[in-house]
């Protein structure tokens, strides 16, 4: 019969803290983590795809090596995984202002799946009219017009992700 091994001290806190760090490294798709503290000094830092994190604690409380530890639920992502919608392929466009996403989330052309979209084609905008939301990181940013004119062409389905700097709608006179 094997047994297991139950730390009761602060060592073993420690550990539990350092594995608490590394979980919410790899639900926040963060790259990399220094902490440093008068008990131990922390450096958790991901390497392309393999994520690699390191442990370091001070000579008189080591009771483990310095050791790398590789995270499997940071793991390259599935071919199942969501990717970024980019910008429907529309020719160059010089003639219209471009209302463009500034961050990368969600598009939605309502505010809840129920409501009328906020736009349609067609329809004349009022400058800091409220045009779409991007949703980012659970907040709703509602994206408003910087230009009054009429909505040419909306580019993004909506319900589709978006990055930074792509162009969501053209805007004529």
């Amino acid at each position: 019969m094997a047994k297991t091994r139950t730390v009761q001290n602060s060592e073993g806190q420690v550990v539990d803290q350092v594995v608490e760090i590394i979980r919410f490294m790899g639900e926040n798709k963060l790259a990399e983590i220094d902490l440093e503290t008068s008990q131990m000094k922390l450096k958790l830092k991901k390497h392309g795809n393999v994520p690699v994190h390191t442990v370091q604690i001070p000579a008189h409380q080591s009771y483990m090596p310095t050791m790398p530890v590789f995270d499997s639920s940071n793991a390259p992502a599935n071919a199942n995984t969501k990717k970024p919608a980019a910008e429907k392929p529309v020719e160059a466009d010089t003639k219209h202002h471009k209302i463009i996403s500034p961050m990368a989330g969600t598009f939605y052309r309502a505010p809840s799946p129920t409501s009328e979209p906020f736009c349609k084609e067609g329809d004349s905008i009022t400058v800091g009219q409220t045009v779409c939301i991007v949703e980012a990181m659970k907040m709703m940013n509602e994206i408003k017009a910087d230009k009054a004119g009429k909505v040419v062409k909306i580019l993004l389905e909506n319900g589709k992700p978006v990055e930074k700097g792509v162009v969501l709608f053209h805007i004529g006179d």
